[in-house]
């Protein structure tokens, strides 16, 4: 899978994009402290006015500005680390708590699984959305900026309650596939010669399990932020809600879905500022398709990786035919083996 990968320019041109828009983002933190430009005015050169923000896009504003006099070109770069790395760090949580949770119990009696599977099961049928909008609504909606508590905090609570939404899932399938990979010949020769379970996992269950983990990695990534855009919706943000009115929301970092929401919510039928919110919403979009092309990559790697295996499986059989055979020169084919073994 990794000979596949090495050579897959799709593969590593998602990897550049993703690297660039941090690298952009976190620079932006370090050198400029995280600060955007605010142009409340545009001036001729002789001093002359001619426009108020939300200004158009132009030679300094690239993407134009906000009603706030916000560069959006610096808002989208500032923002690109929160929402990349809040997907990467929800992805990466689950996958790590559904590994210390469910390779144990797949190594547990078939009684007890299908008890935690029916108790798990019903948290399927609710939509994560909704389930995480509830749980925040009262955490991160704040009604003056004195209310609001750190930032850490903010974020720690909220990406918690992302990691264990979306954990009962993906735990049943981690045990599902574990499960799955004991039962093979090579697990119960394994557990006959008398490996531990540690060894068992360490030797035979992750190898099988890295390439899955990869795409499921991904698919998680894309889930999360979907689920970011559509708490921006109702007007719940990454980090948490200033609410000075009950129509009046505002994020309180600069963060990718959380700008499409507020500009969303901010829609008017006056003016350019319509489509405000089409630049979140083109980057979210190229975002996710990036992270589409990343997971279609790494599952063709993967069906690569199995179609070898069970190419060079009959080989292998042959050759192990040939080393029974009286004479090493005569002709394997399956009828030969067929009677060999009979």
């Amino acid at each position: 899978m990794r000979r596949v990968l090495l050579r897959d320019p799709f593969f590593w041109g998602c990897i550049l994009i993703f690297a660039t828009l941090l690298l952009l983002s976190v620079g932006h933190t370090l050198f400029r402290d995280g600060q955007v430009d605010q142009i409340s005015n545009r001036y001729a050169a002789d001093g002359t006015f001619l426009a108020t923000s939300p200004l158009e896009p132009s030679r300094e504003q690239w993407f134009g500005t906000d009603r706030a006099g916000n560069d959006l070109f610096q808002i989208m770069i500032a923002g690109a680390k929160w929402t990349i790395g809040i997907c990467f760090a929800v992805a990466f949580g689950r996958i790590l708590l559904a590994l210390l949770i469910g390779v144990p119990l797949a190594f547990r009696g078939k009684r007890l699984n299908m008890a935690i599977r029916t108790v798990l099961d019903g948290f399927l049928i609710l939509p994560i959305s909704l389930l995480a909008y509830f749980i925040l609504l009262t955490g991160l909606f704040f009604a003056s900026p004195e209310d609001i508590p750190s930032l850490s905090s903010r974020v720690l609570f909220e990406t918690s309650v992302l990691i264990l939404l979306g954990l009962p899932a993906l735990l049943m399938y981690l045990v599902s596939e574990t499960r799955h990979l004991l039962t093979q010949e090579f697990m119960v020769v394994a557990r006959t010669l008398g490996g531990s379970p540690h060894y068992q996992f360490r030797k035979h269950i992750w190898p099988h399990l890295l390439p899955t983990l990869a795409i499921v990695f991904m698919q998680q990534f894309v889930q999360t932020l979907m689920v970011l855009i559509h708490l921006s919706l109702f007007g719940l943000f990454f980090g948490g809600t200033l609410s000075r009115f009950a129509n009046d929301v505002s994020p309180t970092i600069f963060e990718w879905s959380s700008q499409f929401g507020f500009y969303f919510l901010q829609f008017s039928a006056v003016s350019w500022i319509n489509h405000l919110f089409l630049i979140p919403a083109i980057s979210i979009a190229a975002l996710v398709f990036l992270g589409n092309l990343l997971t279609s990559r790494l599952e063709r790697a993967y069906r690569l990786r199995r179609e070898q295996l069970i190419f060079t499986e009959p080989v292998a059989q042959a050759e192990a035919a040939a080393t029974r055979l009286t004479n090493p020169f005569d002709s394997v084919s399956p009828h030969s083996m067929t009677k060999e073994k009979l």
